[in-house]
């Protein structure tokens, strides 16, 4: 009880005095200034992320279409490449050279396309929070 009587009174005592409005406002500009340096550093991000993705997009068509082209340009009875050793696994992969780079031709294309879709959502979702 004596506590909340001590509480009251130290309310009832406080009168705060207004400051100076010129630095009211001066703190008001600084901090709005910092708050456009910010929106100007996320749109500086998502611009950046924007050219990675297209970058990631454009090298994966690019090597995977050079890859499946040379694929398909090369002899089909023939290996792509060739290792000289008689151990299993590296016969296996000689012998299907042109399957597994098919295979990675693909990947490579999923993958830059994978990463756009992903950086796409992802710029979305950083304006939507506060841009």
């Amino acid at each position: 009880m004596n506590d909340n009587i001590r509480l009251q009174e130290l309310f009832d005592n406080f009168h705060p005095t207004l400051a100076d409005s010129n630095l009211f406002n001066h703190r008001l500009e600084r901090k709005i200034a910092m708050i456009d340096e910010v929106r100007q550093s996320q749109a500086t991000h998502i611009r950046r992320y924007r050219m990675a993705v297209i970058a990631a997009f454009v090298a994966g068509i690019v090597f995977g279409g050079a890859l499946l082209a040379f694929i398909l340009s090369s002899p089909s009875d023939a290996p792509l490449f060739t290792f000289g050793i008689n151990f299993y696994p590296l016969i296996f992969i000689e012998q299907n050279s042109r399957l597994i780079s098919a295979l990675l031709a693909s990947l490579m294309i999923a993958f830059s396309i994978i990463a756009v879709l992903n950086t796409r959502e992802l710029t979305s979702r950083i304006r939507s929070k506060g841009i």
